[in-house]
């Protein structure tokens, strides 16, 4: 996935395996992992939490919105989006393709009925200061507060599954929920209030993540295989690295030790920028890399309308204005922008907005 994450960091949190002591008691969990369950929100009990012998279901009020004119007003749904990255235990709300917030979390433990599922969701409920019903003991749930291992929102996604804070904030970065996505408090109060019910929620697992920063610096990060579910080659890198272009920028062997870490660690790649010749801009891209601009040699060359030609054998290229070596990237050809002039007749100027226009 190709998407542009304004934020002032990204939160690469790769602490793998997973904890045991955490702080939710077993509970019924649908057909699947047991969970802790949300029941009843604390406003006046016109619905109460059923008392028979069944997995609890939440239970709660809509509360309507403030009318006064200066109370602000949440975002349209249609806007905004959640992302839960189960690989690297991040939770990032989106405003259309751009990042926002994001959060470490805490999702499901490895195994077959505690791993937290994939696929598209959205919020169903949204409570705050939450009570909570142990399946084994529902004749006594546990009152909002400091004992409470739902925390004091529950954003619920369907079925027994929700996003929540947690008494047990030791357990966020880990695998360690019974399916839940579990949040530091300050951090689900904050995506509370800025998400309304009916947002989508989706819930992927991608160990290789790639992003391209407000400085054109494209960076990946390569998250453990905590679910056991995704093994990583150089190929499979590189996929997701050439939509950007920069799939030849890497060697074999600086892809195999990143995934040999499987750190979670940001890794430079390369800087981009957007491409101009003589004022009109190319659907190809110039990259620098270790204090060099390298220029796609035929791209430019066809748009400035010069004839240009590859020799293999020397790794030089040639014009009718000079002849100045080549330098191979994966499947493509490109020049250092010092060389521009000799080769094209062009001079290379790269601004502000990290544009690099060809004249």
């Amino acid at each position: 996935m190709i998407k542009k994450i304004l934020l002032a960091a990204a939160m690469a949190m790769a602490i793998s395996g997973a904890m045991t002591g955490n702080a939710e008691a077993k509970g019924y969990y649908g057909d699947t992992a047991p969970e802790a369950t949300v029941v009843k929100n604390k406003v006046p009990k016109e619905i109460k939490a059923p008392k028979a012998k069944k997995a609890p279901v939440a239970a709660y009020i809509e509360e309507k919105a403030p009318v006064e004119k200066e109370a602000p007003k949440k975002p349209r749904f249609e806007d905004k989006r959640i992302e839960v990255n189960l690989a690297s235990r991040l939770l990032t709300l989106y405003q259309g393709d751009v990042g926002i917030r994001m959060y470490p979390v805490a999702p499901g433990r490895p195994g077959k009925d505690t791993e937290t599922p994939l696929g598209r969701r959205k919020v169903v409920a949204m409570i705050e200061n939450p009570e909570w019903v142990d399946p084994d003991d529902e004749e006594h749930p546990v009152p909002s507060g400091p004992e409470n291992p739902l925390g004091y929102r529950w954003i619920g996604i369907g079925g027994n599954y929700g996003i929540h804070g947690t008494n047990n904030p030791n357990s966020i970065g880990n695998y360690a929920s019974h399916g839940c996505v579990r949040m530091y408090e300050k951090d689900v109060e904050d995506l509370f209030a800025h998400i309304v019910k009916g947002i989508p929620v989706d819930i992927l697992y991608e160990r290789v993540v790639v992003q391209e920063e407000t400085d054109h610096t494209v960076v990946y990060y390569i998250y453990p295989d905590g679910y056991n579910r995704q093994p990583l080659g150089v190929e499979a890198v590189r996929a997701k690295l050439r939509p950007f272009g920069v799939g030849g920028f890497l060697t074999d062997d600086e892809i195999n030790n990143a995934i040999y870490a499987s750190d979670g660690n940001p890794r430079y790649v390369a800087k981009v920028y957007d491409l101009y010749v003589k004022g009109k801009k190319l659907e190809t891209r110039a990259y620098g890399k270790d204090g060099h601009i390298y220029i796609p040699v035929f791209p430019v060359a066809r748009a400035a309308g010069i004839d240009a030609q590859w020799s293999p054998n020397f790794q030089m290229l040639t014009t009718p204005y000079g002849k100045v070596p080549g330098i191979q990237k994966w499947h493509a050809l490109y020049i250092d922008a010092a060389d521009a002039p000799a080769l094209l007749h062009l001079n290379a100027a790269l601004d502000e907005n990290y544009n690099l226009d060809l004249n």
